[in-house]
């Protein structure tokens, strides 16, 4: 039987709440919409990580980030780690990551027998594949402090150059002409986009495409009575002094947050045509009803969302990220509601490929859930970072941090998370259980990562161990 192919597209930076299947019905996302209607749309998918480089190498290992020391964008998975691009490239398939992978060394292969690297916007002194591509046209790749506008829109400028030039355009050129060569042998790539993580640069010829939609504002703007949110907005508050920021986001105005969407929003748009050139290729070389196709993102994006820019915490908009599958045996047009992490993505490619799974794997496939989508996999989702944690059931979401602070919000009754009932006495035993749940969750991670960190003992060691048990067993009961 003819092998499957998989491609795996991701954005970075992209929260649910900004497609069309999601209710964001001005949006110009034709190719993303033909997935969605001809695939499964997740309606309910949270990152293991409301940050890049951790929530990537759970993506890739299928465990959280905290069994494989991978807590901040500094860190990388440890040597030996199964991953699925090595396991599936065993089993005949070509592999290849394109775009951004936020690996730490960032050129390193991590498990791909093939990279085109397009790295993070702000990493303009990398001297990756889209550095060389610009450099060969005669451009330089210039900070994005230095785009027109960016200053005076808080990080909302538009790209300097030709949108041929932009990266979200590199990596879909350069996927669409990989996949041309390498489409008729069995391939599992992923490709990932930079955009629409910040800065959001979209083409001068796109940067004003919604400008007459009505944007969502954002939850409670800058003002909000959350006793966390001063430790919040202090970590956002350091990008002044970070060299590849030299802004502070917390000091926004509702215009200036209204252009962040508006650019956020087009950046998309332009992540869609390139998959639109993708999905031109696997048509032409007849391969598209044999691929698997996943689409999702590494975490979201505030917004302005509880005066809050970017990640780093667990609000909706950070975690809750679109996942869309389509493929062999996926029903179209059909729809899932139950909770999903994206710690389930690896096995599921697996799966897909038909590979076997490493007994390091945390995460339950979700093709269970794409034969029988009403079938749940997981009670309860997790996501970690330094010095954080959370916790979701489906309606209550608790979240514990290192200072001793703690957030509980009721996602049913209050969608836009605006209560923290923590100190609600009404919640207590609720808040007991998922407090529970989380220890819990910790303590199994600690126990794999024993498994992992645990070196061979001593042979000599061993050979004692063996005699005194011969000797154990040899004395009568």
């Amino acid at each position: 039987m003819k092998k499957k192919n998989l491609l795996f597209i991701t954005t970075d930076q992209q929260r649910q709440d900004s497609m069309p299947c999601y209710g964001l019905d001005f949006m110009k996302t034709p190719n993303l919409d033909w997935i969605a209607g001809n695939g499964m749309v997740f309606n309910n998918c949270y990152v293991t990580a409301p940050v890049c480089g951790p929530s990537r190498s759970a993506m890739m290992c299928g465990q959280y980030p905290s069994v494989v020391g991978t807590l901040s964008n500094d860190t990388n998975l440890p040597e030996g780690t199964p991953v699925w691009p090595e396991i599936v490239g065993r089993e005949g398939y070509q592999t290849a990551a394109i775009g951004k992978m936020h690996f730490t060394p960032w050129d390193q292969l991590g498990g791909f027998q093939e990279r085109i690297i397009c790295e993070d916007k702000r990493h303009f002194y990398l001297p990756d594949d889209h550095y060389t591509f610009l450099k060969h046209n005669g451009l330089d790749r210039s900070s994005p402090v230095e785009f027109p506008e960016y200053q005076e829109s808080l990080g909302a400028p538009y790209f300097i150059h030709e949108k041929k030039f932009h990266p979200d355009v590199f990596v879909a050129d350069s996927a669409a002409q990989w996949l041309g060569t390498n489409g008729d042998e069995p391939f599992a790539v992923w490709v990932s986009f930079p955009s629409p993580h910040d800065p959001y640069d979209p083409p001068a010829e796109m940067k004003d495409m919604y400008e007459h939609c009505e944007i969502p504002e954002p939850i409670q703007g800058s003002v909000e009575a959350n006793y966390m949110l001063e430790e919040q907005l202090a970590f956002v508050r350091d990008t002044e002094n970070n060299s590849v920021f030299q802004i502070d986001p917390t000091k926004a105005t509702p215009e200036q947050i209204r252009r962040w969407r508006k650019h956020y929003y087009a950046t998309i748009s332009l992540i869609d045509e390139g998959i639109g050139k993708m999905l031109d290729v696997l048509r032409e070389k007849s391969v598209l009803e044999d691929t698997y196709i996943v689409f999702t993102s590494d975490h979201g994006d505030a917004l302005g969302d509880h005066g809050l820019s970017y990640k780093y915490y667990f609000y909706e908009s950070m975690v809750k990220v679109p996942l869309l599958v389509y493929g062999p045996g996926v029903a179209k047009g059909s729809t899932c509601d139950s909770l999903v992490s994206t710690v389930n993505l690896m096995p599921m490619f697996l799966d897909m490929c038909e590979a076997p799974k490493p007994k390091t794997v945390q995460g339950k496939s979700l093709m269970a859930l794409i034969e029988n989508p009403e079938k749940p996999i997981n009670n309860y989702v997790f996501s970690e970072f330094l010095g954080r944690s959370m916790v979701y059931d489906g309606r209550y979401k608790y979240v514990h941090y290192i200072s001793g602070g703690e957030e509980l919000f009721d996602v049913q009754e209050d969608p836009q998370e605006i209560t923290n009932r923590s100190k609600d006495e009404t919640l207590f035993g609720i808040k007991s259980d998922l407090k529970s749940k989380l220890i819990e969750h910790m303590l199994e991670c600690q126990s794999l990562l024993k498994q992992r960190t645990t070196v061979e003992t001593h042979p000599e060691r061993k050979r004692i161990d063996d005699e005194y048990k011969q000797m154990r067993m040899s004395i009568p009961s």
